[in-house]
């Protein structure tokens, strides 16, 4: 592997940009599956992300192996299912084609840097498991905006996890940048809850699962850009005075403000992260 990966990085960038493509298809599951297993926890304690096996939407019918191949089936069938005939989303080969492409692009980019065997596996890994991320969160916005928690928050732990490789003093700083987010979070919801009109709705518990998908999305730029890269930072923080100032002008204390309010904002967000990774990546 390790002949491959420097006396060739166009086949190791071909072969990743591959196993990209498989993992565009395992977000299209996690984008589908995530919302159902929430939404009806008592009817699907048998249904997750691995079981059962993958199925048409439309008629149930188990798909074969040779029908779930990530683009090369969707081509072959010409969009349609092939049971039902029933047309596929385009959606489904859009994430598997982007998925593979930005992994293929961006590891021969890595490649073909001047850097060393550890640099280049140090950089590579959190590279696409922030891109994979991110394309899963995009994909999510449009079908459950209450589920991109789940994926903000996992992405949130990554950083971190990403921050204990750089060394003890960025760690410490992720996690005081991340508690300092949920602490402004919780306070400016319980004080928006005390300065809210009566009628409007106030949830019983005040704690980071009640508030929005938003919030979670500054933590996770906190938690992988700490306060020496203050440039993401800030710009987190801009995004979430957005989402305060627009609650605010509509009147939308709740746990769900607007929908295309939190998904902008969001999607601000994925941008933020793309361009504050290829920043640090463009000073290499």
């Amino acid at each position: 592997m390790t002949e491959l990966l420097w006396h060739s990085p166009l086949a190791t960038s071909v072969l990743l940009g591959v196993l990209g493509c498989c993992v565009g298809s395992f977000i299209n599951v996690v984008v589908y599956r995530l919302p159902i297993m929430r939404e009806h926890t008592e009817q699907t304690g048998d249904f997750n992300l691995a079981w059962p096996p993958s199925s048409c939407t439309r008629c149930g019918i188990a798909i074969k192996t040779q029908h779930n191949l990530p683009i090369i089936s969707y081509l072959w069938l010409g969009g349609r299912s092939a049971c039902c005939q029933e047309h596929i989303s385009r959606r489904y080969i859009a994430t598997e084609i982007s998925a593979g492409l930005l992994t293929a692009g961006i590891s021969f980019w890595l490649l073909n840097q001047q850097l060393d065997a550890s640099s280049v596996y140090a950089l590579l890994l959190p590279t696409l498991l922030l891109i994979w991320w991110l394309i899963a969160i995009v994909g999510m916005l449009w079908r459950s905006i209450e589920d991109t928690k789940t994926l903000w928050q996992s992405l949130l732990w990554l950083g971190l996890l990403t921050a204990s490789q750089r060394g003890a003093f960025s760690l410490s700083e992720a996690i005081f940048g991340v508690c300092s987010i949920y602490f402004l979070a919780l306070l400016w919801r319980q004080g928006s809850i005390f300065a809210n009109r009566k009628d409007a709705p106030c949830p019983k518990h005040i704690n980071q699962y009640s508030l929005d998908p938003s919030w979670h999305c500054v933590a996770a730029l906190a938690a992988w850009f700490a306060l020496p890269e203050a440039e993401a930072l800030a710009i987190g923080f801009v995004v979430a005075a957005a989402w305060g100032l627009w609650t605010a002008r509509t009147d939308h204390f709740s746990t769900k403000p607007t929908q295309w309010g939190a998904r902008a904002i969001q999607l601000m967000s994925v941008v933020t992260f793309a361009a504050a990774w290829a920043l640090i990546l463009a000073d290499l």
